[in-house]
């Protein structure tokens, strides 16, 4: 069709795509190269749709589903008719002798070619395109996690195996694997990568196995399971604190870690828990867990979070100003997958009413309420827990594992600055003597203030103690 265009139809195509491109985010507009005209420019059609021809599968589906609305507004501008667009894949346009391209242009179209490569990879690695090292943000409270991951997608099997993520809910353990998976594609793109949550290989296990007639028969369908997480030069395994105390479960883990680890392969597990917070696990998994390395997220601080919305916010196409995103990072601060939720709650408000977002209207989307959160030795405890990766119950035991002992400290201490409770009644909550509940106190108090980092602990438990 752009063959059969005149000189002025020909200037307002062009004309369409620079105004479409200014329209979208780069790494988009690099699927605008080669769209065509499948209709007259300047006609009105019968059935009111314009249609539009491209080569690129994926791009047709990013532009048709998620930037549909800008295509139509620039082809409105130019047009000044009303129409709605929708494209239509033409393979035959990539035999068309290629015009010279700028260096920019040629960066671009191999950003949307290796973009189109992890998508046709997608369905078998089970990666998500927004998880990658580009998209996270690295802050104190994950920067050891995140140097770890990107030793192991740059030589994948040769240290660090396996990787044991650890950390509290919605903290971006999911993310960083996945961005693993993505690092390692891009790097070795014949590489066998395979992401699952402990619980779809679990119930995947349990449905082989009813199908097999005898306990001991291992049938096709088993066959096929194995392979589908054994025949592969990566595995990510997600929420593997599912698998605590199913014996079926762990034992095929078991398996299938050692024979992907004694051929050289990479294995990732990521886990709202910490390791040592295992209760049932056999010890010949736990000890195949321990033979890697095992990296904790943490809450990230409020400078890190202020980053992360804004990111987030950039990627959504709805950008933010730094008082929404405090705002929004102050609130929400233990959960960074509710931080990201808050803001795609007030930013489809704000888009759907075509208002800018402010704090204000931020607070009205989301309903809060300006009431003061009244402050119990209980909500000291859960937060602790949470911060620290423990069950409150192991709070109030007498367990000696490190994250344990951490979280009683600053629970104690807390309870004490926040509350000002006697260290009588302290103890008579933490099931503990009144003289150990004061040395506790005096001992942590005074290591913050020659500690920076206790400090900033104790901030960040305190600040999230009164949300």
């Amino acid at each position: 069709m752009i063959n059969s265009l005149d000189k002025n139809e020909i200037e307002a195509w062009d004309n369409f795509l620079h105004i479409l491109e200014n329209k979208l985010p780069s790494f988009v507009a690099t699927w605008t190269k080669d769209l065509e005209p499948a209709l007259p420019l300047f006609e009105e059609s019968e059935n009111g749709i314009f249609l539009i021809k491209s080569s690129q599968g994926f791009g047709i589906q990013v532009l048709q589903q998620k930037h549909l609305k800008e295509v139509e507004e620039a082809l409105f501008e130019v047009t000044k008719l009303k129409r709605a667009v929708r494209f239509i894949l033409d393979e035959t346009i990539k035999k068309k002798k290629p015009q010279k391209q700028t260096k920019e242009q040629k960066e671009h179209n191999q950003t949307a070619q290796k973009m189109e490569h992890l998508a046709q990879m997608h369905s078998f690695c089970g990666l998500n395109l927004k998880y990658t090292f580009e998209n996270f943000v690295e802050g104190e409270n994950s920067r050891f996690a995140y140097k770890i991951a990107q030793m192991i997608a740059e030589a994948p099997g040769q240290k660090y195996n396996p990787l044991f993520i650890s950390g509290s809910v919605g903290l971006g353990k999911t993310h960083l694997m996945q961005a693993i998976g993505h690092k390692i594609l891009k790097n070795f793109p014949n590489l066998k990568i395979r992401y699952t949550k402990a619980e779809d290989f679990g119930n995947k296990l349990i449905e082989s196995l009813a199908s097999c007639k005898n306990s001991g028969d291992i049938n096709e369908k088993m066959r096929k399971f194995r392979d589908m997480h054994r025949n592969v030069d990566v595995l990510l395994i997600d929420d593997i604190q599912w698998i605590d105390g199913k014996q079926r479960t762990e034992e095929e883990i078991f398996n299938t870690f050692d024979a992907l680890y004694h051929a050289g392969k990479q294995i990732v597990f990521a886990s709202d828990r910490p390791l040592s917070a295992f209760e049932k696990i056999p010890d010949r998994l736990r000890s195949r867990f321990e033979w890697g390395i095992e990296a904790n997220i943490k809450i990230p601080d409020l400078e890190t979070r202020m980053e992360i919305v804004k990111r987030h916010a950039i990627l959504s196409d709805y950008p933010i100003s730094d008082e929404v995103a405090l705002f929004l990072a102050k609130e929400f601060s233990t959960n960074i997958r509710e931080l990201e939720g808050a803001y795609n709650r007030a930013s489809a408000r704000a888009s759907i009413e075509g208002v800018e977002l402010n704090v204000e209207l931020t607070k009205e989307y989301l309903n809060f309420s300006e009431k003061k959160k009244k402050i119990t030795v209980d909500n000291i405890l859960e937060t602790c827990a949470k911060y620290f990766c423990v069950d409150k119950d192991e709070i109030l035991s007498t367990a000696r594992a490190k994250e344990v002992v951490n979280a009683r400290k600053y629970a104690i201490y807390l309870s004490r600055e926040l509350l000002d409770l006697s260290y009588p009644n302290i103890a008579k909550e933490f099931k503990k003597n009144h003289t150990t509940i004061m040395y506790q106190h005096e001992k942590l108090k005074k290591d913050i203030q020659s500690n920076k980092a206790m400090q900033i602990i104790t901030d960040e438990l305190s600040e999230l103690i009164k949300r």
